[in-house]
């Protein structure tokens, strides 16, 4: 189940979720250009609009692919091992430091972790190309 929606020129296919996200990012930035313009003068207007018009034409199709990405993303997590969805866990979600995570996981050294971390990220980057 889909929306056709139009971007640009053409017409492209998008789920639900998507189709009403950009609908309620459409009015968001309808909002807010109206808020901007009360407090701009005629000049500062001017060119905010222009550098808005440039800005915001690939916006929705930005949020479209972040969104693929972060469904991707989801995917690629589930194919981790506990121990590995723990570590980009605690590394990103909790800010934890290396120093600290090494600690949490026994003991292993600093150094150890970064390494572990990275091999974590690159197995990522090669699933997430998949």
């Amino acid at each position: 189940m889909g929306k056709t929606i139009k971007y640009g020129e053409k017409f492209i296919l998008v789920s639900d979720e998507i189709a009403v996200f950009l609908e309620d990012e459409r009015k968001r930035q309808e909002n807010e250009s109206r808020s901007d313009r009360r407090h701009l003068n005629k000049n500062d207007f001017e060119s905010a609009m222009l550098s808005q018009k440039t800005i915001n034409k690939d916006l929705p199709l930005n949020n479209i692919i972040k969104n693929l990405m972060l469904e991707k993303l989801k995917q690629v997590r589930v194919k981790l091992t506990d121990e590995e969805n723990l570590l980009i866990y605690l590394y990103f979600h909790q800010e934890w430091s290396m120093e600290i995570i090494g600690k949490y996981f026994s003991g292993i050294s600093k150094m150890s972790i970064s390494k572990r971390l990275k091999k974590l990220l690159a197995k990522m980057k090669s699933l997430m190309e998949t």
